[in-house]
């Protein structure tokens, strides 16, 4: 396909290198000459300079013969222009990054002409840090098949039920309890692992399972931890008074603490049902006099990353339950576990993934990278004339360091053993690690 994004910042760069990787035509247009250098170092793509949203750098990146046009600049307006403009010359399909609510119908429908799909990085961060703190063990929480099917990453803790056995062992334990491990990272180390493969404490493991089903599986693999009903939450940005006003519309109580004085009032006029606090979070003194001991999750999602990620630790030194920290930057979200800190959000990761999920090319239907690991999650469609079709999984001759994570039917979830059977019309979630993805993509095709 030929696809063109304005925009070369972390998200632009993100799903630039993603389809380029794919062997997609990408030509990315940015008006910052370092974003354009930085780009020109670690992409193979045509880079242009310019305004995204002129008609004469659009022709010269070849609109005409586009198939999909994203435009993820930090400039609401200027995206929402880009598709329109694309709109005008027939681009197929048109993704606009917008912050701003009021320029949504709904929580997803533009109000303006010509955009297909807008993606709100605030939006999106909140939903994933809800996701994470309704399962109080994940580190990591990914929906798949309209949220039929969900990936949970868990640390295996000390003294887990399923610490040190195999997942052969595991199985034949827990039965139709257990879910699917499809991946793991061990000491930076990512394994998509066989019946034989033993869960060490510390593993970083990612598992699949219906949706609602998952969840007791997760138990079994970490410390089990209460759902919150009392969280304290740092920052009243949008991210910040966003998740306030869920958490607290569900009987939730939330304090929010912000180091602003300005935005803690403004902050305090719009949430009725939280409270809000003009503080540091970064001082300890604040901190226990707001009791974050008893707090059974900290969240910190100011617009500060390094504020985030001192006030967690700060948080889980002085007995916070879990703790979630936003971070900005793609490649120190990794570091967060290193250092203490149960999960870390990034909006820019949130919103690529977000748009990834819009490219359906061949039989693929989506492709995601997990956090913390090299392996990669295909969603593939069967149709008749895959060789992957009609014969048990068992006895496929299915490529090293891959696997099938579940088959999903039109009434049904699979979470498959070697007796399944792939059917034309499933919709299959493979696991892969980056040697294998080609012969994975291969046999779906």
């Amino acid at each position: 396909m030929k696809i063109i994004i304005v925009g070369a910042g972390a998200v632009g760069s993100i799903v630039a290198q993603k389809l380029s990787a794919e062997n997609h035509d990408v030509t990315l247009i940015e008006t910052e000459d370092r974003a354009v250098a930085n780009v020109q170092r670690s992409l193979d793509a045509l880079v242009l300079t310019g305004n995204g949203a002129s008609w004469e750098l659009l022709e010269e990146a070849g609109v005409k013969r586009t198939d999909i046009l994203i435009a993820v600049t930090n400039v609401d307006e200027m995206n929402i222009l880009a598709c329109q403009q694309a709109s005008r010359y027939k681009v197929k399909t048109r993704v606009a990054r917008v912050r701003n609510r009021e320029y949504y119908l709904d929580d997803k429908t533009s109000s303006f002409p010509g955009i297909d799909h807008m993606i709100n990085p605030d939006e999106e961060a909140v939903r994933e840090v809800h996701e994470l703190l309704l399962q109080p063990a994940a580190t990591d929480i990914y929906d798949f098949a309209d949220g039929r099917v969900q990936v949970i990453g868990a640390r295996v803790s000390a003294g887990a039920q399923v610490a040190g056995k195999t997942l052969q062992e595991i199985q034949a334990e827990v039965g139709s309890r257990w879910a699917l491990v499809a991946a793991i990272t061990r000491d930076g180390v990512s394994i998509i692992p066989g019946g034989g493969e033993r869960l060490l404490e510390g593993d970083h493991a990612f598992l699949v399972g219906r949706q609602g089903k998952i969840s007791e599986a997760v138990r079994m693999l970490a410390e089990e931890k209460p759902r919150p009903n009392h969280i304290m939450i740092v920052g009243a940005n949008r991210i910040g008074i966003r998740l306030a006003e869920q958490l607290s519309s569900e009987g939730i109580h939330v304090k929010l603490l912000d180091s602003s004085e300005s935005r803690a009032q403004r902050a305090g006029n719009r949430l009725d049902r939280a409270l809000v606090i003009h503080g540091d979070a970064t001082e300890a003194e604040l901190l226990l006099q707001e009791a974050v001991g008893e707090m059974d999750a900290f969240v910190s999602v100011s617009d500060d990353e390094q504020m985030n990620l001192t006030a967690s630790l700060l948080a889980r030194h002085h007995g916070a339950g879990k703790t979630i920290a936003l971070i900005k930057r793609p490649n120190y979200v990794p570091l967060a576990a290193v250092i203490g800190i149960d999960a870390a959000v990034s909006p820019r990761l949130s919103t690529a993934r977000a748009i990834m999920r819009y490219f359906h090319h061949g039989n693929v239907l989506s492709a995601t990278d997990l956090k913390d690991s090299e392996a990669e999650v295909l969603e593939m469609r069967a149709t008749e004339d895959c060789p992957v079709v009609g014969t048990p999984l068992a006895k496929l001759d299915f490529p090293d360091h891959a696997l099938v994570a579940a088959i999903i039917k039109p009434y049904q979830v699979v979470v498959p053993r070697g007796g399944d059977v792939i059917e034309p019309g499933d919709q299959v979630l493979v696991f892969t690690l980056p040697d294998a993805v080609r012969a994975v993509r291969r046999l779906f095709s």
